[in-house]
């Protein structure tokens, strides 16, 4: 049966996403479901910051996907794909910090010394990892762009920017002048997946992705993406080496604590073999 060209409008920052897994799975999740569902096209929505985004995901048809985390407002306005796009990675959280500022961070081992340190976590007011952290007591300061928060810790407006795994390497060669470094002592964790939403409006390109996410895990094919992707960053950051510091998630859904529950030993598995390969 011939269908007709899908036209898939895309919020702007996925297709520009810095880790090129981003774009690049999707655009293989549809390669693989044009027997099902036919030819698409990807046209790019105009800029916009995320809270944009997901407020045109809720009132209006005209973006049909887009890249964020999870948490139970977003999954109540958009269709989550809940397969985690960067793995666990955007889970392990490590800091960019001032150059000269590690010794603020030597010795912090669990989340009460964190906390009792007083060191202050700069945020976007927009991002869940916001309200996460709020919850478990730290100390946050807040902007409403993301690309100021760089020029703020330059300045020292606050002592880390929290990355995901999955972001701070490729960050920080791209801000080769702020006086910036990448603190070496912890990470930071809590069940935080990277997933695809759809416009409620979309139900079927829901179907299509999900699908597509599964046949190219299955075959092998993201695992290889994954590595090739992320193998020099795990290797520099040595994540097995860090205090790891838990935090609790209040903000997802049951339905996302057992997808992360499902994929979370498979994919740290992935992390770890991609880790040790130096």
């Amino acid at each position: 049966m011939a269908h007709a060209k899908q036209t898939i409008m895309v919020w702007d920052q996925l297709l520009s996403h810095p880790n090129e897994i981003v774009p690049k799975l999707l655009i293989k999740a549809l390669d693989v479901t044009k027997p099902e569902y036919g030819d698409y096209e990807l046209v790019p929505s105009e800029p916009m910051e995320q809270g944009r985004v997901i407020r045109f995901l809720a009132q209006s048809p005209h973006i049909d996907v887009a890249v964020f985390g999870p948490n139970k407002f977003r999954e109540t306005v958009a269709i989550p794909v809940r397969f985690p796009v960067t793995g666990t990675l955007l889970s392990y959280r490590v800091c960019l910090i001032q150059q000269g500022k590690q010794s603020l961070f030597n010795g912090i081992a669990n989340l009460n010394q964190l906390v009792e340190s007083k060191l202050v976590i700069g945020q976007h007011q927009d991002w869940p990892d916001t309200s996460i952290m709020e919850a478990n007591g730290l100390t946050l300061w807040k902007s409403t762009k993301y690309a100021i928060l760089f020029d703020q810790l330059s300045v020292g407006r606050f002592d880390c920017f929290s990355r995901g795994a999955n972001e701070i390497v490729q960050e920080f060669a791209s801000h080769p002048d702020k006086g910036l470094a990448i603190e070496d002592n912890m990470m930071i964790y809590y069940p935080f997946p990277l997933f695809y939403f759809v416009n409620k409006a979309k139900p079927e390109l829901a179907k299509r992705i999900e699908l597509g996410l599964n046949r190219v895990y299955q075959s092998g094919e993201y695992h290889q993406m994954f590595k090739e992707q992320f193998g020099a960053s795990l290797a520099q950051l040595h994540l097995a080496e860090r205090n790891a510091i838990e935090l609790t998630n209040p903000q997802l859904t049951p339905e996302t604590e057992q997808a992360m529950l499902k994929f979370k030993q498979q994919f740290d598995a992935l992390i770890k073999s991609v880790d040790t390969v130096k």
